[in-house]
């Protein structure tokens, strides 16, 4: 299966035309299916070790969407630790929802930016974090994503994605057909898919963006995980 990306044809949810009531819904049924399908427990995986003994703490959520993701990390993680998680999303509607979501006193910070032009100084963050988003960009610009994630990182960086193939087309195919049948869910989740990076794909596009031995690994639901540590020298 080739890669089926075009920039001219976005997913429906990235579109700026797209009325905020259909927009709301479908962040809502994204952080359902982050929950139901491995999302949440896939961030929750790849990241719990880089937070273990640490007092002090500073999270980037790039691309961050509904900021469900923040939330889950910053009820693990823990009033015990001096946390910040900078969420951030160029559309400022869905940072609005977002915003909307999230209780006042979670040490959540909002930050409308384009994540390919990161407004951080280098190694600012301990632990960068690119969930589910990179498929939504050109080989090009993922490149760009990845190499402003390691620029930001002083401990780690970490990509989570979906991967492109076959049998998870078929398996989105399916539960899109028979249960999530909104044209939304349905439109984007196929989409996603058949734009998705190969495991092969992905390390190349680490690598011309500087992920000195990176880590991957395989991760349930049609996902998987690419971690460096250390950052950018």
């Amino acid at each position: 299966m080739e890669r089926d990306f075009s920039a001219s044809h976005p997913e429906l949810m990235d579109r700026d035309d797209t009325p905020p009531e259909a927009l709301r819904e479908q962040l809502r049924r994204l952080e359902q299916i982050n929950r139901w399908f491995g999302g949440h427990a896939a961030v929750r995986a790849v990241t719990r070790r880089l937070f273990f003994g640490k007092r002090r703490l500073r999270i980037a959520d790039l691309a961050t969407g509904f900021g469900d993701h923040p939330r889950r990390l910053a009820a693990a993680i823990g009033k015990k630790t001096d946390l910040k998680i900078f969420a951030v999303d160029r559309h400022a509607a869905t940072l609005r929802m977002a915003r909307a979501a999230t209780p006042r006193d979670q040490p959540i910070y909002f930050v409308q930016a384009d994540v390919t032009r990161l407004p951080f100084k280098d190694r600012s963050v301990d632990i960068s974090l690119c969930s589910l988003a990179l498929h939504h960009f050109s080989e090009d610009d993922a490149v760009t994503v990845l190499e402003e994630e390691l620029r930001i990182a002083r401990d780690a960086a970490v990509v989570i994605d979906l991967v492109r193939g076959r049998l998870a087309y078929a398996a989105t195919w399916l539960l899109t057909q028979i249960w999530m049948r909104d044209e939304q869910t349905r439109h984007d989740g196929r989409l996603s898919i058949r734009r998705a990076f190969r495991p092969g794909e992905l390390k190349r596009i680490a690598a011309a963006a500087g992920w000195r031995g990176a880590g991957w690994m395989r991760l349930p639901w049609f996902r998987q995980a690419l971690v460096v540590r250390g950052g950018k020298p």
